[in-house]
Order: structure tokens, then C-alpha cells, then sequence
């Protein structure tokens, strides 16, 4: 009787695979977006306290979160690194939407703090500014604007140039409107960019506009003269720098402005205390004697060592916080390939220094410098001996030691 294959095996097998497949899919980004939630700590204006007065979160994502009034339509939180707030350790900020009437703001700050420090803690208020406002900020800026400009002009009898060179001018014209705008924001997010390389142009041109040109743009009446002539021009091309100037300011403030309506600082806010570790390494290694791969000689004994991590995880690339400096002894004496005995100074044991890498969660390459003493026989009996620093390579284990280490 021939028997059919059965296919039920291979069919349940590609099924589980399959279920175990999507399982582990499923897995990943539920993962993922435990890993990305945002510690929150709740701000209690009543109190001016974060969290309650405890310590905010180091090392790990977190967020601001509090109440805020429907008149409120931007929060923006600053966290300086000093109370002096020169040093912007971390930003966020929460932009009440068109259709939003949540009560409450929360500002997600990717930046994360180190632990067992101290910061300050910034958050300003905005409420949205209407037209009527708009226009008389707008006004007051090119009042500014426009002096500035007359003062650093120099009218002469044949030219114009300006009393500064046009990168002062430049920067100078931006600080107006920078320091002008400090305690406003777009609602965009986008701040004042500086002028454009159009205004720039127009200046370079006022620095050296010749007016001795006048006569052609400017018909001459019996009652004008030359002076007259050149008055005009140079006016001419002083408005169109204005003209310009109040065209991109004008551009900028037209992207919904919000104006601060309450700030407050929180000044020496600590941080969780975080544990500085020290790993001992415990492992296997090799000390090169002589020779290439076909006639290799090495020595051979188990290690014992300290590690100094060159980066914390929080804050460092894989590649730094995988990395480390390595120090320690050899608990066996080795042999030289002549059958001599390899020691060590200070504690008659090869002593090592050496980089390492930690490619699993307790496993460590290492790879570095060994400092042997080899003692080497006289004729009259006595011995001398010698030091040498010889490569050597090896594997250990990774273990965390003294946790709770202060700064």
C-alpha cells in the first residue's frame, strides 16, 4: 500500500515559527515605548515646587506637568546646569493647539540630567497677542530700527558710508530685535533668524553710494542745487534700507507672537542620586613572547583587575560607554620562551594596564601593555634583573562593585 506523505508535521512547525515571529514583533515596539516614556514630575504653582520638592529624574527622559489657565497658550520650560542660568543644560515646551482645551501642559525633556547635581528650573507663560498689539510691537521695533539706521550713516559731499563696518551693523540690528522680542515667542517655534543677506546688500551699497549720481535720478529744478541733489539721493537710499528692514520684521512678528504673562525660576532643584561603579574583572589571558603566527610564544594565566568606564550609558555613545580603562595583576607567574620565570615588580606578579570593551552584558575583551621582570643568572652567582612591557590580550568576566558611591 503506498503511503501519502503527511504534511501535517512540517505545517504546525511553520505555524509556530510563524506565531513565535509575530509574537516577538509584537514584543518589540511594546518595548519600545516603555523605554520611551517620559518620567513625569508634576509643578505646583501654589508651592513653586516640582515634584513636591523631591529630586528630579537623572539619567532618564522625563516631563514637566501642571495646570495651566485657558488664556495660556504656550509653556516653555529652560533647565540651566547654574543658578547664574548661563549654562542651558535642557529645553522643552508644550503649544496649546487650535482645538485643544486641555487644562493641563506636560513638556517632554529628551535632555537628561546628571545625577547627584543640582539645576535651575525655568518656566515662562505665554498668552497669544492680538493684531492691535502686534502692529504697535512692530511699530516700536522699527522706531529703533530706523534711529539706529539714521545714526550710523555719514552724509558727505560726494558719498555715503556708515560710521561702522556693515558686520557690526548687521549684528547690531539684530540685537534691537532679539532684545526687543525677549519676552516674546512664535508660536511656531521659530525664532528671529536675523535679517536676510538682502539687507546686508542695501548697506554695503549705503556704505559707498556716490552722490555725485543724483543729477541722473534726480531732475534738477532752477530753485535746487547740487547739495540739494545729493541730500535727496542719500535719503533715497537710506528709506530703501528702512523699507527693507521693516519688510522682514514685519514677516517675522506675523507668525503669532505670544507674549510672556508669568515666569518663575526654581533655583538649586537636586537631582536622583546615582551610583559611580567600579567593575572587577575577572578573566583569562595571554602575554606575547616572541615570534609570528607560525611560531607564536605566549604565556598564559588567569587575571584579576579593576575597570574605569571612559563614558555613562545616559550620556555617551555605545562605543564609550562599552569602553573602558583596565588595571590589575596576573595571579600566575608566566614563562619566557626560554623556560625562564616571568614575574613582576612590587608584587612578584606580571602587573597589566590595558583597554577594554565590553561586548556582552558581563563579557570584556581587553587588550594592552604587561610589565614583566625577568631575572636573569651572573657568572658570580648573582642575578639582575629586568622589566619589560609585553602586549597581551584577554577575556573576563564583568562584575559592578562599591554602588552608591557619591560624587
Amino acid at each position: 500500500m503506498d503511503h501519502v506523505p503527511c504534511f501535517y508535521g512540517t505545517a504546525n512547525a511553520h505555524m509556530t515559527r510563524t506565531r513565535t515571529l509575530l509574537t516577538v514583533l509584537t514584543v518589540i515596539p511594546l518595548s519600545l515605548s516603555v523605554v520611551a516614556q517620559y518620567q513625569p514630575v508634576v509643578f505646583d504653582p501654589g508651592s513653586n515646587l516640582l515634584g513636591n520638592g523631591q529630586p528630579l529624574p537623572a539619567e532618564k527622559q522625563w516631563s514637566i506637568t501642571g495646570p495651566v489657565s485657558a488664556g495660556i497658550g504656550l509653556v516653555e520650560a529652560r533647565v540651566y546646569e547654574d543658578v547664574a542660568m548661563k549654562r542651558l543644560a535642557a529645553k522643552g515646551r508644550w503649544a496649546r493647539t487650535e482645538f485643544d482645551n486641555d487644562p493641563s501642559f506636560k513638556i517632554n525633556l529628551d535632555q537628561k540630567l546628571r545625577g547627584n547635581d543640582k539645576y535651575t528650573v525655568e518656566l515662562g507663560f505665554y498668552s497669544p497677542i492680538g493684531r492691535q498689539a502686534s502692529d504697535t510691537l512692530a511699530a516700536r521695533l522699527s522706531a529703533y530700527l530706523f534711529a539706529y539706521v539714521d545714526q550710523s550713516v555719514e552724509i558727505s559731499s560726494n558719498r555715503t558710508h556708515l560710521t561702522k563696518p556693515v558686520a557690526q551693523v548687521m549684528d547690531e540690528l539684530n540685537i534691537i530685535v532679539r532684545s526687543g522680542t525677549d519676552n516674546y515667542r512664535s508660536r511656531l517655534n521659530m525664532p528671529f533668524a536675523g535679517f536676510s543677506q538682502l539687507v546686508e546688500d542695501k548697506l554695503v551699497k549705503l556704505n559707498d553710494t556716490r552722490l555725485s549720481n543724483a543729477k541722473y535720478m534726480f531732475k534738477k529744478k532752477e530753485e535746487d542745487d547740487k547739495r540739494s541733489q545729493r541730500i535727496d539721493m542719500a535719503k533715497h537710499e537710506i528709506s530703501g534700507v528702512k523699507a527693507m528692514l521693516k519688510a522682514e520684521l514685519h514677516s517675522y512678528l506675523d507668525r503669532e507672537m505670544l507674549i510672556l504673562k508669568y515666569r518663575t525660576v526654581i533655583a538649586d532643584q537636586a537631582t536622583e542620586h546615582t551610583p559611580n561603579t567600579i567593575a572587577l574583572n575577572i578573566g583569562y589571558g595571554g602575554i606575547y613572547n616572541s615570534g609570528t603566527t607560525d611560531d607564536l610564544s605566549y604565556g598564559q594565566a588567569p587575571f584579576v583587575g579593576v575597570s574605569f568606564p571612559l563614558g555613562r550609558r545616559a550620556f555617551s555613545s555605545r562605543f564609550w560607554s562599552n569602553s573602558s580603562i583596565s588595571l590589575g595583576a596576573f595571579l600566575e607567574n608566566t614563562e619566557d620562551d626560554d623556560g625562564r620565570m616571568l614575574t613582576g615588580p612590587l608584587i612578584d606578579r606580571p602587573i597589566y594596564l590595558g583597554y577594554g570593551y565590553r561586548v556582552f552584558r558581563m563579557v570584556r575583551l581587553n587588550a594592552g601593555g604587561t610589565l614583566v621582570q625577568k631575572d636573569l643568572p651572573q657568572l658570580d652567582g648573582s642575578t639582575t634583573s629586568s622589566l619589560q612591557v609585553r602586549p597581551f590580550l584577554g577575556v573576563s568576566i564583568e562584575i559592578n562593585l562599591w554602588l552608591g558611591i557619591g560624587k
